[in-house]
């Protein structure tokens, strides 16, 4: 049973091959056969959008547009330049795939709602030009006698056109089965749940949204030109805002974000209205009350909500490690060599929110190899300089350099590939994945095979998957969750999600890892592992630059210290010079008893001494 669960996806399609070469006999007559093909091409364009809404969370509502886009390049080409149905596929595909990167743009600015306006917009846009556009399209009259398909000059008739539709929903599907086991799949998943965390992992967030853009607008180009060929008819009242509604509601439906839940929803929504036309004017009405009744009791879509009950009953079976030459640790990690020098420095860093200032002037070194200390009351801008150094915030003036080269205008996936990484205050873990996916994630810019190696499953794709998976598993049972590997992150206690958040970092291969309160709300026993934990990095040669307030921990561990107040830098030194200096014991102590109570718990020299 678990074997069927897990490979549920190639049994569907072996069945639905299977089923597609049986259909014209089934379906009888030619309108029967015509439906079923229509279905199919409904399938290809909602496949297309489970990318874009499914993996990457972006709702579209301008799908129509694509899909009219793909229809008329094709019934224009056809028509009046006589073109084959091979070129016109290829050109409709190319057409609609160079509006979804025109589409993706906006996602730069707006998300959610002023998202789907703008595609809203866009759907509005193209239907006013097939109106508009007379001598182009017809206006109202449309583009009708669309010749015959053919390839290689041979018509193709209903039955083989059909065949022909089927095998590309076939593949579509299993582009979408590819693509969603794939670092790109995964990184698309990853940007819906955390952009700031996909980001610190080297994943470049607007390219990976072009990209399901442009896979969406393709497949609905693709289905657009099947539609015509089809129909033999085009006209702008074909594509609607309400079509768009329909596909969007095909994916939500089916289960968005499964591989096999848009095929089940357009399967679902194609044939609704034929079955409801018995309720005569009730229709409508049986319509929308049975798609409110399924979306309540089911509310990932068929598909994912039965997926969530057989996974409630059926044990999960624990990741298997691949066979390893070597040890992946050692490329992860390092051997413990590091060079000396200064690995990060802050030259007069201002940072400005409005009139406030988080940031005044701050000018700090770290050096290559060390465990630094940063610390200060709250709001003393610890957090904001992090944030700073890792390209979420751009500075307002000053400079900083990481390995001597200047960062400050870097993105946050710019630096991770350059071997910066770093945890958050709040844990940003992408909570719906589980562990491995959170680690495997954090590999996305050590891949060298593409998307097409990926689609197609090329051989250099799967010695990367092998590769990066074994090294992820690693990384697990370094920190000890290796026996949460299949566990989601949501489920894990919280002490663990902070091991993971770590490990996660650790497969960007860091030369500097930025610690964003690892120690907050662990308990005495978690501290100590943390503690350890940190100590072997820094072992490995790894400069690791910690925010805490516990201040056992950061005083046993670091070797230097920069204390901050008010956004301003008011000491450095020692943990032994920061702890005797007055600005430090007023502004973040209180009285110097507090400070003198907190070394002399955790402060052991001989480990100061083994770290500086």
């Amino acid at each position: 049973m678990i074997w069927l669960l897990r490979n549920r996806n190639w049994v569907f399609a072996s069945v639905a091959a299977i089923l597609l070469l049986a259909m014209p006999e089934i379906a009888g007559n030619e309108y029967a056969l015509r439906f079923y093909t229509l279905m199919l091409i409904y399938m290809i364009l909602a496949l297309g959008l489970n990318v874009l809404v499914g993996f990457t969370g972006l709702v579209s509502l301008g799908q129509a547009g694509l899909y009219a886009i793909g229809a008329y390049t094709a019934a224009i080409l056809a028509t009046r330049i006589d073109f084959g149905f091979v070129p016109c596929l290829v050109l409709g595909m190319l057409f609609s795939g160079a509006f979804g990167v025109l589409l993706a743009y906006p996602t730069v600015r707006v998300r959610g709602v002023y998202l789907a306006v703008v595609t809203i917009a866009f759907g509005i846009i193209v239907e006013n030009i097939a109106i508009e556009w007379d001598s182009l399209t017809g206006s109202w009259v449309g583009i009708s006698d669309v010749p015959q398909p053919g390839i290689f000059g041979l018509p193709i008739g209903h039955r083989t056109y059909f065949y022909l539709v089927g095998g590309c929903a076939l593949i579509a599907f299993a582009v979408n089965v590819n693509i969603m086991n794939s670092r790109f799949g995964r990184a698309m998943i990853a940007t819906s749940q955390s952009e700031i965390a996909a980001s610190s992992l080297g994943i470049n967030v607007t390219a990976v949204r072009t990209l399901a853009f442009v896979i969406s607008a393709v497949t609905a180009g693709a289905a657009g030109v099947f539609y015509v060929f089809l129909n033999k008819y085009i006209s702008p009242d074909i594509f609607s805002f309400g079509d768009s509604i329909r596909f969007l509601l095909m994916v939500i439906l089916g289960g968005a974000g499964t591989a096999l839940g848009p095929v089940v929803g357009a399967g679902v929504l194609s044939y609704l209205p034929e079955f409801l036309q018995q309720f005569g004017e009730w229709q409508a009405f049986a319509y929308g009350a049975l798609l409110a009744i399924v979306m309540f009791f089911l509310p990932r879509g068929i598909v994912g909500s039965l997926s969530d009950i057989l996974q409630r009953f059926l044990p999960v079976a624990p990741a298997q490690a691949l066979a390893s030459t070597g040890n992946p640790l050692e490329d992860l990690l390092g051997d413990g060599r590091s060079e000396s020098g200064i690995c990060l420095e802050a030259e007069n860093v201002s940072l400005r929110f409005g009139g406030l200032s988080a940031l005044d002037k701050v000018q700090t070194q770290v050096a290559t190899g060390s465990i630094h200390g940063l610390i200060g009351p709250n709001g003393a801008g610890k957090s904001t300089l992090l944030n700073a150094v890792s390209g979420i915030y751009q500075v307002s003036s000053g400079r900083i350099l990481f390995e001597g080269e200047d960062i400050t205008a870097m993105r946050s996936y710019q630096l991770a590939r350059r071997g910066l990484a770093r945890t958050f205050q709040n844990t940003e873990l992408f909570k719906e994945m589980t562990a491995l996916e959170n680690v495997w994630n954090g590999f996305y810019s050590h891949y060298r095979s593409g998307i097409v190696s990926a689609i197609l499953r090329l051989p250099n794709y799967r010695t990367d998957e092998d590769r990066y998976r074994q090294a992820a598993l690693a990384l697990l049972d370094y920190v000890g969750l290796s026996s949460f590997a299949e566990t989601k992150a949501k489920d894990l206690p919280f002490g663990f999600q902070r091991k993971l958040e770590i490990a996660r970092a650790l497969a960007v291969s860091p030369r500097l890892l930025l610690l964003d309160e690892p120690a907050a709300g662990l308990t005495h026993a978690e501290v100590d592992d943390l503690r350890d934990l940190i100590l072997q990095l820094a072992e490995h040669g790894i400069t690791i630059v910690v925010v805490e307030h516990h201040m056992d921990l950061v005083m046993a561990i670091s070797s230097q210290m920069t204390v901050l107040d008010y956004g301003e830098v008011i000491a450095r030194g020692t943990a032994a010079e920061v702890q005797e200096n007055a600005r430090v014991i007023e502004a973040y102590f209180g009285n110097p008893d507090m400070l003198d109570h907190a070394v002399s718990v955790s402060a052991d020299k001989q480990v100061v001494d083994g770290v500086s």
